[in-house]
């Protein structure tokens, strides 16, 4: 075969240009730290790289979502302490005032702690978190209750998502904590509703729900009316079991106010009468408190295991993304030298001319 000096010259600019190419992904490489720059380089390590990059970007936006839920939890939590010691202190006012040795002008006066005591409760049934209030349910800028205890917000779970497809409801509603209602039931995890496919099935669903609350409304008719403190004021409702054993809960309101008239109206029995009823109102706190606990136990656990999955990540991206240095260094060198052996080979040889050939 003939080797034409076209040949040669297209032969010569070829290695020359493969050289520096290498040479210049190397010193890229040795700049960067980072085998590939491009998808090209490797397309396959290149997408997975991409998929690891955006389950770390999901996991870090779980990581925000967790952060803002605890600390909602945990001032919620904080909130429902400084609720059981005033209940705690009014059970002690009424200890102390249903004794036979406080008639008269001290039970009146206990009265006034007891009145400070409701508006202490008042004041934290409307705290807030932020600009939003902590139990209002889903309505987070109205004030949840009125100064007579009366509950305005609605039944709602505010719910994040913790992990993919996981959700962790953030609140507790008012009408539960200062209520009482619903105490028994776990809204927590709460069972799925199937969609009407349907005409018939959602005919059948609303008989069922309307079916539901006529039960409810006549279980409600059932329940046990105990003589309020005094029997003056709003009649205190009691459920017929504890709320820790599954029973309804108590109105914190009514409560308190009614144990204030009792003791200002000297009544020892209606002063009594509250005692159990403080106790309930204790355990329905207490229930509360660790549902709250229970959520941030669940938090937490979500969030250890978001940052050991967001470290996988990284160490899976490092392994196909990040280039070996002493890799690098060899093999720069070795194409910094191939490519100075082809200028030189080259420069002999396009050096020559046809004078070189007749001498």
């Amino acid at each position: 075969m003939r080797v034409t000096d076209k040949m040669s010259q297209n032969q010569v600019l070829t290695n020359i240009q493969k050289n520096r190419s290498e040479l210049s992904q190397l010193q890229n490489q040795a700049a960067t730290m980072k085998r590939i720059t491009k998808p090209s380089d490797d397309p396959v390590a290149a997408s997975k790289v991409l998929v690891n990059r955006t389950e770390n970007k999901n996991l870090e936006q779980f990581e925000k979502n967790i952060f803002f839920a605890r600390n909602f939890l945990e001032t919620t939590e904080t909130t429902l302490s400084q609720l059981s010691e005033a209940v705690v202190r009014a059970k002690e006012l009424a200890v102390q005032a249903a004794s036979d040795t406080n008639g008269g002008l001290p039970r009146e006066m206990l009265s006034t702690e007891v009145g400070q005591i409701y508006n202490a409760v008042l004041e934290i049934s409307n705290r807030r978190s932020g600009e939003r209030f902590l139990f209002g349910g889903q309505k987070t800028l109205s004030q949840p209750f009125t100064a007579e205890g009366e509950y305005s917000g609605d039944d709602g779970e505010i719910r994040i998502e913790n992990q993919k497809g996981n959700f962790v409801a953030l609140n507790l509603t008012g009408d539960r904590i200062f209520l009482g209602k619903g105490m028994g039931e776990d809204s927590f995890i709460k069972p799925s509703r199937e969609t009407p496919k349907s005409v018939d099935e959602l005919q059948q669903h609303k008989l069922a729900e309307a079916d539901r609350q006529f039960q409810n409304e006549q279980e409600d008719e059932n329940k046990l009316e105990t003589r309020g403190p005094a029997s003056v004021g709003r009649v205190q409702r009691l459920g017929d079991v504890d709320p820790v054993i599954g029973g309804k809960g108590v109105n914190l309101f009514n409560l308190i106010s009614g144990l204030e008239v009792a003791m200002k109206a000297n009544d020892k029995f209606g002063i009594q009468d509250a005692l159990e009823p403080l106790d309930q109102a204790l355990n329905q706190i207490n229930m509360a408190r660790a549902e709250i606990g229970g959520r941030v136990v669940q938090l937490n656990a979500a969030s250890e295991g978001i940052q050991r999955s967001i470290v996988d990540n990284k160490q899976t991206i490092s392994q196909l993304e990040d280039a070996d240095l002493f890799q690098v260094m060899t093999d720069l060198n070795r194409s910094d030298a191939a490519l100075k052996g082809s200028l030189e080979t080259s420069h002999k040889l396009m050096s020559m001319s046809l004078l070189d050939f007749l001498r």
